[in-house]
């Protein structure tokens, strides 16, 4: 069990840096996603989950931002869009009505969707600590969003 841990911790580094490489070749994206998803200034970025992590190679991508609430309250929300790769480059497709929770993780590109994972609140939960794991589908036309059973 420890030389599975020692093998963790001596890939790190190259994971870390190789998920650092891929943030940064898709950086050309976020004045796209600033616009498209309402992202202020003093806001973190958005997370995007594209269907493959080469800009050049991939089709379709998701955009995730969450932000404080911008009329006072102490609620997060959030803005989800979608991004398309056309012949002359990438376009902010439109947002995505529909698709909440936290943590968007595990997305997972077919042909005409994406699915998605996030946390929800589950019934009688408190607002800070959600556990009902959600899984998503959005269809990367018409953007409708179906929850998954």
């Amino acid at each position: 069990m420890w030389r599975l841990a020692v093998l963790a911790l001596a890939l790190w580094p190259a994971l870390a840096g190789a998920q650092d490489a891929a943030q940064t070749a898709w950086r050309f994206i976020d004045p796209l996603a600033r616009q498209g998803l309402d992202i202020r200034p003093g806001e973190g970025p958005a997370e995007l989950f594209p269907d493959n992590m080469n800009p050049a190679a991939a089709d379709v991508a998701l955009g995730f931002h969450y932000y404080g609430n911008r009329v006072g309250g102490n609620a997060v929300m959030l803005n989800v869009g979608l991004f398309h790769h056309i012949e002359g480059g990438w376009v902010f497709a439109g947002p995505v009505e529909g698709l909440y929770g936290t943590s968007p993780r595990e997305a997972r590109f077919f042909p005409g969707r994406v699915e998605i994972t996030t946390t929800m609140l589950g019934p009688n939960e408190p607002r800070c600590c959600p556990t009902q794991v959600t899984r998503w589908s959005v269809d990367t036309i018409t953007r409708q969003v179906t929850r998954l059973p």
